[in-house]
């Protein structure tokens, strides 16, 4: 019996062992992927600031910038939709006018900032958009919460990009209001904000003069449907029709399937639980180019975990067709491969997200491709999707193995030693 019970024993310790390695290496990975999905602040080195005004007329739209940084298409997405039109003057706003972190390893130079506007030095905002920024409820974003609010208080429309919710919500807005997230956070703010009625499947809800919008790209058809109601259907329409958003429509249902991780996400969950040797992208921006094409490419190859993507430019700085200023680091020979925004695919192609998955498809498995679509809300059906190389394939799986390999080690580490002892004292004797 006591043979039986020391075996017993020591199967179990191998086990747990192995367990706890395992899960040691799982977190370790998840720890990884979210600093790394962390804005990193580029050095200031240039001195440029949008400089601009509204003529007679026009909406004046403020774009917010969160000092622990912001998502890049939450930013990028609904400045163009908006400044697209003429009746709309755009411009980004923050709590400092030091460039302002987002995605991609690049920041974007706020035009303007709060204290500007409480001034009167900058336009009052008919609108102000809320892209999701990394501590909605810390001491970093007070400001922003406090300019949220008295625009509010001052009658300025406010749209809510994905998971720009949270922070409407840590602001006290969206108290007694409908309003919808990013899927995947719905659940934490029916706990974390329960005076809010969170709406689940919907591309966005509209309560009052707040409208708040689903995951990312959802933000492109809230951000037309508050251009319908402030500037006119047609208007909408026009611009619209050349963003070109699938299946967009003014009167389309803005319901969609509800979401959730399931089996099918396994190799996306997979890419974030084992980060190590990702290829690196370099993404060249250039001047003149268009916001959405500038973001999709760091949106997509972001949320698939197998891809790290960052900005460069020749001149480290860039302006794009809109007028916003983005700081970022120099072109350099440190990056796997460089690619130009808004010149991905064919010659003539169609870009921004289309391109972007199709540019995403020939380094990742086709599931992971469509855990990204599920993510970001972007329908893929017109993406023509590429093969993937077999190395590019096998780098998680391979990942995997080992960390399976090194935690059944770790578990059988104290019966080696203990035969290792035994066989020493039988050689003695």
């Amino acid at each position: 019996m006591p043979k039986i019970l020391r075996r017993v024993g020591s199967i179990a310790l191998a086990i747990g062992l192995a367990a706890i390695t395992f899960a040691a290496i799982v977190v370790a990975g998840l720890t990884q992927s979210g600093d790394e999905a962390t804005p990193l602040r580029v050095p200031v080195t240039v001195a440029q600031k949008p400089s601009a005004a509204p003529v007679e007329g026009q909406f004046v739209v403020a774009v917010v910038l969160g000092q622990s940084g912001s998502d890049t298409a939450d930013v990028f997405a609904p400045y163009e939709v908006l400044a697209s039109s003429p009746h709309f003057f755009v411009y980004t706003i923050a709590a400092s006018a030091d460039p302002t972190p987002v995605d991609g390893g690049m920041s974007v130079v706020p035009a303007h900032t709060f204290a500007e506007v409480a001034s009167g030095v900058a336009p009052a905002p008919d609108l102000v958009v809320v892209p999701a920024v990394n501590a909605p409820a810390e001491p970093e974003e007070a400001a922003a919460r406090e300019f949220i609010v008295s625009q509010y208080n001052s009658g300025a429309r406010i749209l809510g990009v994905c998971a720009g919710s949270r922070l409407l919500a840590a602001s006290g807005i969206l108290d007694g209001l409908r309003a919808t997230s990013h899927w995947s956070r719905i659940a934490a703010l029916k706990t974390s904000n329960p005076e809010v009625t969170w709406v689940t499947g919907e591309r966005y809800v509209q309560d009052g003069r707040i409208t708040t919008t689903g995951g990312v790209t959802s933000s492109i058809p809230g951000a037309l449907k508050v251009m319908a109601d402030m500037a006119g259907d047609a208007e909408a329409i026009r611009v619209g029709d050349a963003i070109r958003y699938p299946g967009w429509s003014l009167d389309a249902p803005t319901a969609m399937p509800v979401k959730s991780f399931g089996f099918e996400d396994t190799a996306f969950l997979m890419n974030t639980a084992f980060p190590w040797a990702r290829p690196n992208v370099g993404v060249e921006l250039r001047d003149g180019v268009d916001e959405i094409d500038a973001a999709a490419i760091f949106e997509v190859y972001g949320y698939s975990q197998g891809t790290t993507a960052g900005a460069l430019s020749r001149k480290g700085i860039v302006t794009t067709k809109h007028g916003l200023v983005v700081q970022t680091p120099l072109l350099n020979d440190k990056t796997d491969a460089t690619l130009v925004a808004g010149e991905l695919g064919k010659k003539g192609s169609r870009q921004g997200f289309d391109v972007a998955f199709e540019q995403l498809s020939t380094s990742t498995s086709l599931s992971v491709v469509q855990s990204v679509s599920k993510m970001i809300e972007y329908p893929i059906d017109r993406v023509t999707q590429q093969s993937a190389v077999l190395a590019s394939l096998a780098r998680t799986p391979l990942l995997l193995l080992l960390g399976v390999l090194l935690a059944v080690g770790v578990g059988l580490l104290p019966t080696l030693i203990r035969r290792a002892v035994r066989r020493r004292k039988a050689a003695r004797t």
